[in-house]
């Protein structure tokens, strides 16, 4: 049988081994339960991504920016040539419409407005 200073040892081990886990309990508690911690932390965490992904999209941009520019430094004629068709293009769809509308009798057009006039009172 077990002498009295043995189990006064394993007694003192045993509460001492208690203390040491109620401390890392109490220490893991605090932790989980300190929601203000909590959430500042995740905030910083998600400022920080949304730098990261604006400096991103800001070094994308440049890049692009950088290759439109040197592509037009490059190829003028070309890149002049887009742009005045595209002007021209607009140009025609325009005058297209006009000459539609003025085509007409003037009483299908009178008719029209006034019949997009009901409709819009409806």
């Amino acid at each position: 049988m077990r002498d009295r200073q043995e189990i006064e040892q394993e007694m003192y081990h045993a509460r001492e081994d208690l203390e040491q886990n109620l401390g890392e309990l109490k220490q893991n508690v605090r932790e989980t339960v300190d929601v203000p911690n909590r959430v500042r932390h995740a905030v910083e965490e998600k400022k920080q991504q949304a730098r990261e992904l604006a400096r991103r999209g800001k070094d994308g941009v440049v890049r692009a920016y950088d290759r439109s520019v040197s592509f037009t430094k490059q190829r003028p004629g070309l890149v002049g040539g887009i742009a005045a068709g595209i002007v021209l293009g607009a140009v025609g769809i325009v005058m297209l419409l006009r000459w539609r509308d003025r085509s007409r009798p003037w009483y299908e057009r009178a008719y029209s407005r006034a019949y997009d006039a009901a409709c819009d009172l409806i």
